[in-house]
Formats: structure tokens, C-alpha cells, sequence
């Protein structure tokens, strides 16, 4: 429930690493901060993070969440019009590997063609969405 009121914002589809970013901190977190603010791993989306946590919904048994969270972040359903391409600013048929939610570049891709969150995508899709699916249209 704290992912989803803290880091998930439906209205930019993005599902935030963090939040806030680090902007100044007495604390060094690392190369995160070299970021900018929104801005990859820095408060921005995180796309296997973004996959983890569905997946994470769905083992709960949660799957209209899960399933919720894969059709925010799905490239389609974020390209859904000429405006949206616009704001993704990548190929509107690529899940990104992150997501910008920094003021002015909330919704922009980044890091495309990146397999790794693809492939998380496509195996949570496969290997667990689609049996709570099957099993939906089995009591049908």
C-alpha cells in the first residue's frame, strides 16, 4: 500500500524508484545522486523495480494490481496518442528502461532496447499474469 501511495502516479504512468529524489544530501548515496532530480535511478521510474513490484502484487494474489501496474508501464497504453509519442520521446514500442519524472520530462524514456526489463516484463506476463488469467476464464 505504501508503494502505492508513494511511488506509483498514474497520471505521468510512472512508477517512481523513490521519492524524493536525492537533490542535496548530507549523506552520499552513491552515483544515484550524480543524477538529476526524476532523472533515471534517481526518484525516477526504474522499469525492473516498476516489473518487480507487479510481480511482487501478483504472487500476493493481488492480480488486478499487478496486472494494473503492467498496463501503466506498458509502452502502448503510454504511446497512446501523437502527444504521448511526444512526451516518450522514444520508439513507442519499447518498454524504456526508465522512466523521467523530473518537471518538464515526466513520461520521457530512456535507455530503450534494454532487455533486461523486457524480459522481466514478458516473463511476469508469461509465467504468472497469464495463469490468473487462464484461471479467470476457466470459472467463466
Amino acid at each position: 500500500d505504501s508503494v502505492d501511495r508513494l511511488l506509483v502516479d498514474r497520471e505521468s504512468k510512472l512508477v517512481k524508484l523513490f521519492n524524493p529524489p536525492f537533490a542535496k544530501s548530507k549523506n552520499n548515496p552513491g552515483y544515484i545522486m550524480s543524477y538529476v532530480s526524476g532523472v533515471r535511478e534517481n526518484g525516477g521510474q526504474y522499469t525492473h523495480a516498476a516489473i518487480w513490484y507487479a510481480l511482487a502484487l501478483i504472487k500476493d494474489g493481488q492480480f488486478e494490481r499487478g496486472y494494473e501496474i503492467l498496463s501503466l508501464i506498458n509502452p502502448v497504453n503510454r504511446t497512446a496518442s501523437i502527444d504521448e509519442v511526444k512526451k516518450y520521446r522514444v520508439e513507442p514500442y519499447v518498454l524504456a528502461g526508465d522512466v523521467y519524472s523530473s518537471p518538464g520530462h515526466e513520461g520521457m524514456g530512456g535507455w530503450t532496447h534494454y532487455t533486461g526489463a523486457a524480459g522481466w516484463y514478458f516473463r511476469v506476463i508469461i509465467e504468472e499474469l497469464s495463469c490468473f488469467i487462464i484461471a479467470i476464464s476457466l470459472r467463466a
